[in-house]
């Protein structure tokens, strides 16, 4: 993961807590000499959250990652992800049975007493729903910093503005870095509804699943979706958070809006072609050619909809270019992968593009055949653009998970 609503303002209250915490030796709020800084582990992990309530008042969460001298409680911190009296009543049941136990009796009670353990752990949603701990997870899975601190906000139904996690140098400055890919990802997207790659003050970048709309459809049945979610999650997020999208059937890399000002920033970006994609696909078949241009102007089938048709007549504008990644079997067929680079950003572009030169993107429902169990094999891969507060250039990317 990269970094996750890391602003400037969480960046100053980790700087903050950091030189509290030197200032009084103690790393407990308030303090205490309990609890004595000069005890702990140099590499403890801390974490720090902007979020304000359902009234809009601004709180400040910490939080530690794993324990601290062996304790998962204290004062002026989040509470773990599991109930502590229970963990230390399976700790006082299993303790003095490994202990005596020979080589394979320890290795089998260690296991039993690592799943009740696990089985503790309670992860908060967007919706409002309680997860468990995912099965075969890593030891230490929900205990990092960061994620306490999104459980906490999720619970409490508070909106995060900022998060840091950090740890505290030598010379009493702070290093900070995003969570974890080894355990965090593994819940962050099913406690956010979405897998989000990148947030700051202004702008998110998610990795939209296939299957998943892009905005609400028609009806309530229609209504869950990226922006659904993103706004359910980020209240004071414009309700049209979204600055393009992308088909149901595919996945990839969409980009969400925290301000309005980002909003109207990005959408003259894409409007005006300043956004460089490109996408990741299996086509039907072999192309021989190792890259090429297709150049055929589309509209709306009106009578079909919501199929999309060649028209040089009065079809708009619509150019692919694409380049040839190599040969892929599945299920016995040859499969070519490609990457796009679309110079136009028609509805059904890349779909239709496909299969009007006959290689129809392996899985379209719509242009092409779907086999059972099969998705649409297009995946917006990477995404560059200015971000609309810096002003730098920005650029994300994500494999195609086929």
């Amino acid at each position: 993961m990269e970094a996750f609503l890391e602003t400037g303002k969480a960046i100053e209250e980790a700087k903050n807590m950091a030189s509290e915490m030197i200032r009084t030796g103690s790393y407990s709020f308030p303090s205490s000499e309990r609890y004595k800084l000069s005890s702990l582990n140099k590499n403890t992990i801390f974490g720090i959250m902007i979020c304000t309530d359902n009234n809009g008042n601004e709180k400040i969460l910490r939080s530690f990652s794993g324990a601290m001298n062996g304790e998962y409680k204290v004062p002026g911190y989040v509470n773990p992800c599991f109930s502590v009296n229970a963990f230390k009543e399976i700790e006082r049941e299993y303790s003095p049975r490994i202990h005596d136990a020979d080589e394979n009796g320890r290795k089998m009670l260690s296991r039993e007493c690592l799943g009740k353990i696990n089985a503790l752990y309670a992860f908060s949603t967007w919706d409002g729903r309680t997860i468990g701990m995912p099965d075969k997870a890593p030891t230490g899975t929900g205990d990092c910093a960061g994620l306490k601190l999104i459980n906490s906000a999720l619970r409490k139904r508070q909106e995060i503005r900022g998060l840091a996690e950090f740890m505290i140098q030598e010379d009493g400055s702070i290093h900070t870095f995003p969570p974890c890919r080894e355990r965090c990802s593994l819940l962050l997207p099913s406690m956010l509804g979405l897998d989000i790659i990148y947030a700051d003050s202004s702008i998110a970048v998610i990795n939209k699943g296939a299957g998943m709309l892009s905005v609400p459809g028609r009806g309530e049945d229609k209504l869950d979706s990226a922006s659904y979610r993103f706004h359910a999650l980020f209240p004071s997020s414009p309700e049209q958070c979204f600055v393009h999208r992308l088909d149901m059937d595919t996945s990839g890399l969409l980009v969400m809006a925290f301000t309005k000002d980002a909003h109207r920033k990005l959408s003259m970006a894409f409007e005006s072609r300043e956004v460089h994609k490109e996408y990741e696909a299996l086509l039907e078949g072999v192309l021989t050619e190792d890259e090429g241009i297709i150049d055929m102007p589309m509209r709306l089938d009106t009578d079909n909809r919501p199929f999309q048709i060649i028209d040089y007549e009065k079809g708009k504008k619509a150019v692919t270019r694409w380049k040839r990644l190599g040969i892929t079997i599945m299920n016995g067929r040859k499969l070519t992968r490609v990457r796009f680079f679309p110079e136009t950003g028609r509805t059904h572009q890349l779909r239709v593009h496909s299969a009007a030169i006959g290689h129809p993107i392996a899985g379209d429902r719509l242009y092409g055949t779907r086999h059972e169990g099969e998705r649409l094999m297009l995946h917006a891969a990477a995404i560059a653009f200015m971000h609309p507060e810096s002003g730098e250039k920005v650029s994300f990317s994500s494999p195609a998970p086929f």
